[in-house]
């Protein structure tokens, strides 16, 4: 594996310049800042083994920024696997952070902004899959934003060392690019991240199951506006309308059904109660989240077969 650039002949004043072009020709895009009152130094050895690029990162500490400019400018997408063998690296990409220790690995991604954050001397390998090559489904792509792979232990670290092999190695492959190696290199990521993934998996499955139970919570704690719409719910969860409908089904009923057999029920629950005899049936009705004192009439007697007034009168029983 050739050394791509080392700073053994580079001025301390053109050595950012040049490390930011070295790691944006070798890898992706970045731009690059050293720690205060240190100049960066180090080396970047790199390999091409056909449509996988693999390399390694060992420098003084640095900060590295792959921003929406720069993704703008790029022709080709990537999934990043950075695996950490010296130092403590930050990653952050979307919402989520993640700290890396020596044997820690971390999945980003290239067509989205990301940030690696090194306080001091770091040794980091990198290996970039081209993405529309990565073999993992559009589900588990979705949860590989900065992913934090513990790969000292398990399966995540047999392919852990077996993908360094592979790195350390790559120079000792005679000859051109080797085809096999990006078949290799897919399946020893897929086996990495299989015990992250499946948890992830397990807690969507569980998100999923709950779902609908979080949904008629948030519904029945707001049953008193009047403008509460399944658009409405569907935007609070951050899911479409007709999703939300589909988990209604099973319900055997509509969104906008159960959201007024609830109002129903509040009334009438309240009308039974002692607390609330007082309060006249209209402010029931719309303390509710009825907006017309008619339409809720109605309504209540289809469902109950008697009106508001009636339920109230007999205390639940219908006049023989």
């Amino acid at each position: 594996m050739p050394i791509v650039l080392s700073f053994d002949a580079v001025s301390a004043g053109d050595r950012t310049e040049v490390w930011h072009e070295a790691c944006s020709e070798t890898f992706v895009g970045v731009d690059v800042q050293g720690v205060p009152e240190e100049p960066i130094g180090g080396s970047i050895r790199a390999y091409d083994l056909g449509d996988l690029f693999v390399g390694e990162i060992d420098a003084s500490g640095q900060y590295m920024a792959r921003t929406q400019r720069l993704i703008g400018r790029a022709d080709e997408h990537y999934l990043l696997l950075g695996m950490q063998t010296r130092g403590t690296g930050r990653v952050t990409q979307g919402d989520r952070r993640t700290v890396l220790n020596p044997g820690d690995c971390a999945v980003f991604e290239s067509h989205r902004p990301f940030e690696l954050n090194f306080d001091a001397a770091f040794d980091l390998w990198v290996f970039a899959f081209p993405w529309h090559l990565v073999r993992l489904g559009e589900h588990d792509r979705r949860q590989l934003a900065a992913l934090r792979v513990d790969a000292r232990t398990g399966l995540a670290g047999v392919a852990s060392r077996a993908l360094l092999d592979l790195a350390r190695h790559s120079e000792e492959l005679a000859g051109p690019p080797p085809d096999g190696a990006l078949a290799l290199a897919n399946d020893l990521l897929v086996a990495l991240l299989s015990a992250p993934l499946s948890e992830s998996r397990q807690l969507t499955g569980s998100l999923s199951r709950t779902l609908p139970l979080r949904i008629k919570d948030y519904i029945n704690q707001r049953l008193a506006d009047p403008t509460l719409t399944p658009a409405e719910v569907a935007a609070a969860f951050g899911i479409s309308t007709r999703y939300l409908h589909r988990l209604f089904e099973a319900e055997h009923e509509t969104v906008a059904r159960y959201i007024r057999g609830r109002r129903l029920e509040r009334c009438r629950l309240r009308l039974l109660d002692p607390r609330y005899s007082t309060l006249p049936i209209s402010t029931l009705a719309f303390d509710a989240g009825f907006g017309d004192l008619s339409g809720f009439n109605r309504a209540f007697k289809a469902k109950y077969g008697v009106s508001p007034r009636q339920l109230r009168r007999t205390g639940g029983f219908r006049p023989s």
